[in-house]
């Protein structure tokens, strides 16, 4: 995911009291416990999917139900590792799938795979999905990575050759949803097929009813690749209201929900006979310095900020311990995470100290002070999030008890992202960045990306982080082939930030799922593969 649909999604996201994280309560397993064949699961759902063709959709639950149906070439699993799916392998530089320049990916494809309606599964479909992906006329939400492709070839049935124009990093993300060609490739107009609504996919479940503002309802597809699904279907079931839904849970008549509002995490905590899951995310919760700003150009002020900062507290008391401590803007799920590096410490006395050194002194009213000017500042976020004013409200008195002034100043959203950040009208902003499977994050860190009038206001780096080392390591990141070499490259950008410290990472925010106890191999993915990434291995224990 790149950093323009990153931004979007922080602006769809950043109102969700949902908190979503990085260490993750892993579900009980019992391997002690048969796995019985057969029986349906009913998948809880706030959300209707608004078409079956993901390729047309940003809604999630078109997603989830889509993953279900359809296959990709590769995906990602629980732990954020590429696997292969339609793809026979994970084409790296070592094994031959990508040329040295990264402009040349192969993919082998798994010979013998056919859609649900028998037609055989070829290269062919792999090429005409780009096709219909780069037809303008046909309404995809995402080109991002497929307009840089130059041509696809299939020497063979089972051999699809992307030829890309110049180097692009994240190329295992493309191609998530393979569509058919025989299906789709007399169509006049896609957008408006009845495909859409009745799909046909190469994926472990098949399509059998859509029973509007009601459920969705899947059948199990023995024929599928990796074998028939232990379950015989899914019914996504849909229920707009969130309280219907933790009712319909206390009664048992839905087996698995996923994305639990926060607010309801005590009580679905308490329903008997079901497990709840807290699993991790990619969002960051953070707060800018505007490096603009005259008190924050002494690194040794920011630094004395971290340092008076708790965290632990801060996900304890406000958060329920549903999030945990970040340390950079990489998180441990990333496979470009630095291990080596931890969230600093509370430290008040190492804080006052840094600004004693920095020339500023404790007033009688507890607040420091330089030339004349108290050392205090106005904290702007977002209004009407509960869970954000409580944080900053936490973060403007732990800052208080070192010394510190903090003002907090709430904005409307959608003022705060299109004026406040983007103008860079503030002195210390917090909200949260929706992080990708893929590191790059050139778009937040490089110089040019800082938004002004002269170029258009194009770019994300709202503190105005000035670094040659972290330009040139961006650059490098994107146009590095070699994925080790890349991991090295990242992990030096991670330390850069906890040294210079641009921005205050925060917290990582976790997902929360309720799943019956009788429930087997269930195993959430914080991945944009999503949580029904292996329903084919989903079953009900015998006992």
């Amino acid at each position: 995911m790149r950093i323009r649909t990153i931004f979007m999604l922080a602006i769809l996201l950043v109102n969700i009291v949902l908190m979503t994280g990085c260490g993750q309560k892993a579900l009980p397993q019992n391997p002690a416990k048969e796995i019985k064949t057969g029986g349906q699961l009913t998948f809880g759902s706030l959300q209707e999917p608004n078409t079956l063709n993901p390729l047309l959709s940003d809604v999630l639950a078109t997603a989830e139900v889509s993953s279900l149906i359809f296959s990709g070439l590769v995906i990602t699993n629980d732990k954020g590792e590429w696997i292969p799916d339609l793809a026979l392998d994970i084409p790296t530089v070592q094994n031959g799938g990508v040329s040295p320049d990264g402009r040349t990916i192969t993919y082998r494809l798994h010979q013998g795979v056919s859609w649900h309606d028998g037609a055989p599964f070829t290269a062919a479909d792999v090429k005409f999905t780009w096709q219909i992906i780069m037809n303008r006329k046909v309404n995809i939400v995402q080109r991002e990575g497929y307009d840089k492709i130059a041509s696809i070839d299939t020497p063979d049935p089972y051999t699809v050759v992307i030829h890309f124009r110049e180097y692009y990093a994240p190329y295992l993300t493309l191609f998530s949803t393979i569509l058919p060609q025989h299906l789709l490739g007399a169509e006049e107009d896609i957008n408006k097929a009845s495909f859409n609504r009745a799909p046909v996919g190469t994926g472990p479940f098949k399509f059998k009813e859509w029973r509007v503002a009601e459920a969705v309802v899947l059948e199990a597809n023995p024929a599928y690749f990796r074998g028939k699904p232990k379950l015989d279907g899914i019914i996504y079931k849909v229920i707009p209201d969130p309280n219907v839904l933790l009712t319909q849970l206390k009664a048992g008549e839905v087996d698995l929900v996923t994305n639990i509002h926060f607010a309801q995490l005590d009580q679905v905590k308490t329903v008997a006979g079901m497990n709840t899951v807290i699993t991790p995310n990619m969002i960051w919760e953070h707060l800018d310095y505007n490096l603009d700003t005259p008190i924050f150009q002494d690194v040794r002020v920011r630094q004395a900020i971290v340092l008076a900062l708790d965290r632990r507290a801060i996900i304890s008391s406000v958060l329920k311990s549903a999030a945990s401590p970040a340390a950079a803007d990489q998180s441990p799920l990333s496979w470009a995470y630095n291990p080596t590096l931890q969230p600093a410490s509370r430290d008040i006395n190492a804080a006052k100290e840094l600004l004693t050194e920095a020339g500023w002194s404790q007033g009688a009213d507890g607040i420091f002070s330089k030339d004349g000017k108290k050392l205090s500042f106005t904290l702007t976020t977002t209004a009407g999030n509960k869970i954000r004013e409580l944080v900053a409200q936490t973060i403007a008195q732990q800052l208080k008890e070192a010394g510190i002034g903090v003002e907090i100043r709430p904005v409307e959203t959608a003022a705060f992202f299109a004026d406040i950040l983007k103008n860079r009208r503030f002195d210390m902003a917090m909200y949260a960045w929706v992080g990708g499977v893929d590191p790059d994050n050139i778009d937040l860190w490089h110089s040019k990306r800082i938004p002004t009038r002269s170029n258009g206001y194009d770019g994300h780096n709202f503190p105005g982080w000035h670094n040659s080392e972290v330009d040139n390591l961006t650059e490098k990141g994107i146009a590095t082939v070699d994925i080790e070499a890349r991991k090295q490259i990242y992990f030096r950008i991670q330390e850069l930030i906890i040294q210079e410290c641009p921005v205050v990472p925060l917290y990582f925010r976790v997902n929360i799922d309720v799943v019956k106890k009788t429930v087997a191999n269930y195993r959430p993915n914080p991945t944009p593969a999503g949580n029904l990434w292996n329903a084919w291995e989903w079953g009900f224990y015998t006992n």
